[in-house]
């Protein structure tokens, strides 16, 4: 399935121009532990913080162009957006991946930290308290109580930055990438966003449709609906997608006869009793509410129709590789917290969505016995955070002629298919 997919990747990117020469590059040495060679340059650019005020604060935008391994190729360079809102793509790891992907053949490949994140003037990043916030064993309201001191003290942080957190937003991000693809001089670029990236990917589509040639959208990310309350409704339809299909695969449903079951029955048996995760000596307590939040987040793989009846089965265990795995790596420098809500704040939330409101979602949904973990809380602090928020007409797309592949994963939990259906339309 992958090697279809990167083929359709290959087919998709057609038409040529010639590699851009005509801006000086840096050395890219400010990326923490990459091998340095000449397969590619790097560079940053100088933007507004508020484009709409040429005179406001200037942040900088950091990128890196990985050079076609063919160096007469004429093809147009892919643009890589990436997820989050929040998702770093100037790490080694990231950029280690491109160097070798079949799309470099035949194209350059341009990755960039989006404003806010990484070496793009990343904002102040809570994602070790975050970390330790989940760790404990706190019920619903201390959880909430230390989300709401932890937010207020690094919106503080950022004030004492002088930064204006209501400019960390979509429109303001591809307008970066707007001055980025001018300054690069190519004559057309294709862009590949996946997850939130298909929501900055779109954006630019309306706002710079001269400049692309393609554009493919990953796991599509409309500007439509609300953070917390649409999360509630994607997880409980994909888990009981899952749920359908063990019930007719026959492996599957041998190893897993009531999945269903066994699932509602581990999260309230981690309601009675957490289970306590050994970290590196460090206990991780892994509660009810987590346990929602570390399935859901297992749902993002193409392999979750697998792994999640493992998770279930790892919780009534008592713990297992699985559920380590995803402590280590849901908490990392690479995510930047500070972004994703400051984006989210401005894009997807309705203040109107109070406590009462979110408790009426959660008994109309019978897979979720408990409150999602982390979201839950980081929702009801969010209205502080900034107290910007997108206008109506700015959530609506115009039609678009560039060429536009959507593709979709049916057991997602945050972008599921219906995503696919709204951005097509």
């Amino acid at each position: 399935m992958k090697k279809l997919f990167f083929l359709s990747l290959l087919l998709f990117f057609t038409i040529n121009c010639q590699r851009n020469q005509a801006n000086p590059s840096i050395p890219c040495d400010f990326i923490e532990g990459l091998v340095l060679t000449n397969d590619f340059d790097c560079g940053k650019i100088i933007v507004p913080e508020d484009h709409d005020d040429p005179n406001s604060k200037k942040i900088e935008i950091s990128y890196i162009v990985l050079f076609s391994r063919n160096i007469t190729s004429e093809s147009y360079p892919m643009i890589f957006l990436s997820g989050g809102p929040g998702g770093a793509s100037l790490t080694t790891g990231r950029i280690n991946t491109w160097l070798k992907h079949p799309i470099r053949e035949k194209r350059d490949i341009i990755l960039l930290d989006q404003r806010g994140i990484g070496y793009s003037s990343g904002l102040p990043n809570m994602y070790r308290e975050m970390y330790d916030i989940l760790a404990k064993d706190a019920n619903e309201a201390e959880e909430q109580l230390m989300m709401k001191e932890l937010m207020a003290s690094y919106k503080q942080k950022c004030k004492d930055l002088s930064i204006r957190l209501q400019y960390y937003n979509t429109f303001q991000s591809a307008k970066d990438v707007g001055v980025l693809m001018k300054y690069l001089d190519y004559e057309k670029y294709n862009l590949y966003g996946v997850s939130y990236g298909t929501r900055l990917g779109r954006v630019i589509q309306d706002m710079y449709p001269d400049y692309l040639n393609t554009v493919i959208l990953n796991s599509p990310s409309p500007i439509k609906g609300d953070l917390l309350i649409d999360r509630l409704k994607s997880y409980s339809l994909a888990l009981e997608r899952i749920f359908r299909y063990c019930e007719k695969d026959t492996t599957c449903h041998t190893k897993y006869p009531v999945l269903k079951e066994d699932y509602l029955m581990v999260i309230n048996s981690l309601e009675q009793n957490p289970l306590e995760i050994d970290m590196d000596g460090k206990p991780f307590i892994v509660n009810a509410q987590d346990g929602v939040y570390f399935l859901r987040r297992k749902m993002y793989g193409t392999d979750s129709r697998t792994m999640i009846p493992s998770l279930i089965k790892e919780y009534q265990d008592g713990g297992g590789p699985i559920i380590k795995d995803l402590i280590e790596n849901e908490f990392k420098s690479t995510y930047n917290f500070s972004m994703w809500l400051a984006v989210e704040r401005y894009e997807m939330y309705n203040p109107e969505n109070t406590s009462e409101v979110i408790d009426e979602i959660y008994e109309s949904l019978p897979l979720l016995p408990v409150k999602l973990g982390f979201f839950s809380p980081v929702y009801l602090a969010l209205k502080d955070w900034h107290d910007a928020g997108i206008s109506e007409d700015k959530r609506a797309f115009h039609l678009s002629s560039v060429p536009t592949l959507i593709t979709v994963n049916h057991f997602d939990p945050v972008t599921p298919p219906e995503n696919g259906h709204i951005l097509m339309e």
